[in-house]
């Protein structure tokens, strides 16, 4: 494969993005029927399941879908622009591409969320999340909203659209916790393209190369599952734009393929397969804790890839997912098999999923598993001493319940999902669109309109607005 051909085929970007989704709900549904799946094993001295062994512990102990969400944002806001720049020798059109895209991001998150949050209101409302108030899956309970007198629903609906863009907080549907940093992200990225769109190759790469390693040693929260996936992203956007980077990656291909990506992949997958808790109960979480958090045996530094304070687990999945990553940047075939059919479907679909799980999780899934109604069920009292009572909470019905609501819940959300894009996203596209279209000038030239606002409301002969001479145009502000 040519280095031209390598370098236009993106569409592993929407495969990528399709696994990932199906992950995201893998991890969820693991959260809500077995969230011993995320532990090493059961209990401290018991052999582990098959599904708790390293590498294939990793689609259900969770952590992996939004550092895969951030570095896609990063590449595929960076993608076009620098290949206006770069490819076609058009930086005016780059920087306004740039300007579109940051005029687009906000509604496109914000529409489709908000009618999510309504849509999670209502049921609510209806009494719908009961079962999920009352079952016995600490994680469901946390994530379904409480019930609430309708005002106080209302009230708590307003506070949610505001908050989930302000502090992440939203009752309805707490999986939107992420949409607020991926929003911020992908303006850090647009930011980035801006102050670097004229220099020189070689000073761009140090530019992102910087803010990764900068992200990598902040220990604040979340820096490495945003921060450094986003910078890689647009990293890795810069290096498919350059052609001596891709004739090399051509001209090694077999080795890169078959020996790089895969000891990567390896690698990777065993630090990222690094238990959400209890890691001190097997050997391998153990040993893996130890060389990661704290590899001088005292507490008294960290490691290269988990700095002292930092979150082992995000920065351990973190590790992987950039692994993967450069995997893919390398690997021609591993972007052939992501740029699957199948796999674009999913990632075509894979916004309107994650938007769409969590309720369906915490209705229909649950239904299934404890029943609609979510009785018998009775709040827990006071003892003769005037201490609180153990609460009672409903048990599944069986094992084949789960298997059931399992099948029927992920079949539920695709077909969801389908409708979602089919009449929701397409609505808020068109919205989003008219909006854009109101703001922004399609010709190269200065529309009437923006002239007319400028104070330039004169036409010529041929109808269109007459510019302003340079005498006109007088001297900049102070």
């Amino acid at each position: 494969m040519s280095a031209t051909q390598s370098k236009r085929n993106i569409k592993w970007v929407e495969g990528l993005r399709g696994i990932t989704s199906v992950l995201v709900i893998a991890t969820h549904l693991a959260r809500a029927l077995d969230f011993w799946l995320f532990w090493p094993s059961d209990k401290k001295g018991v052999p582990p399941r098959w599904l708790q062994l390293p590498f294939l512990r990793i689609p259900w102990q969770g952590r992996i879908g939004v550092p895969v969400f951030a570095f896609l944002t990063g590449f595929v806001c960076a993608y076009k622009p620098l290949t206006l720049a770069y490819q076609k020798k058009n930086i005016p059109a780059s920087l306004k591409s740039i300007a579109r895209s940051a005029f687009r991001r906000p509604p496109r998150l914000m529409f489709p969320a908000l009618i999510a949050t309504v849509f999670s209101f209502i049921l609510s409302c209806l009494g719908a999340y009961t079962a999920s108030n009352h079952c016995d899956s600490f994680w469901v309970r946390f994530d379904a909203p409480d019930p609430l007198p309708f005002q106080m629903n209302v009230r708590r609906l307003f506070k949610s659209l505001l908050t989930t863009w302000t502090n992440t907080e939203n009752k309805f549907d707490r999986h939107q916790w992420a949409m607020r940093p991926l929003l911020v992200g992908a303006f850090q990225v647009y930011i980035v393209l801006a102050a670097t769109i004229g220099m020189r190759f070689k000073y761009r790469i140090v530019v992102h190369v910087l803010l990764i390693t900068y992200w990598l040693m902040n220990v604040a929260n979340l820096t490495e599952t945003f921060g450094a996936n986003l910078a890689l992203g647009t990293l890795l956007a810069e290096l498919s734009q350059h052609r001596p980077t891709q004739n090399f990656i051509s001209a090694h291909q077999r080795i890169l393929s078959y020996v790089v990506a895969p000891m990567l992949l390896l690698i990777g997958g065993y630090i990222g397969s690094y238990p959400h808790e209890h890691e001190d109960w097997m050997p391998w979480s153990n040993n893996l804790h130890k060389w990661l958090s704290d590899p001088a045996g005292d507490q008294s530094r960290g490691s290269i890839i988990v700095p002292l304070g930092a979150n082992t687990g995000r920065r351990a999945t973190s590790f992987f997912v950039q692994c993967v990553a450069i995997s893919i940047f390398l690997s021609f075939s591993l972007q052939r098999m992501l740029s699957n059919r199948f796999l674009l479907w999913l990632g075509h679909h894979s916004f309107a999923v994650y938007l769409t799980h969590g309720t369906l999780l915490r209705t229909v899934g649950i239904w299934i598993v404890y029943g609609i109604s979510g009785q018998p069920w009775e709040p827990a009292g006071k003892n003769e001493d005037g201490s609180q009572m153990e609460q009672m909470w409903l048990k599944p019905k069986s094992r084949m319940h789960k298997q059931v609501a399992v099948v029927v819940f992920t079949l539920v959300t695709y077909l969801a999902a389908w409708a979602w894009m089919k009449w929701v996203d397409t609505a808020c596209a068109r919205a989003t669109m008219w909006l854009e279209k109101k703001v922004f000038d399609d010709e190269e030239e200065e529309s009437r309109a923006g002239l007319a606002e400028k104070g330039f409301s004169s036409v010529n002969g041929n109808g269109s607005a007459t510019r302003p001479t340079d005498a006109e145009r007088g001297p900049p502000p102070p």
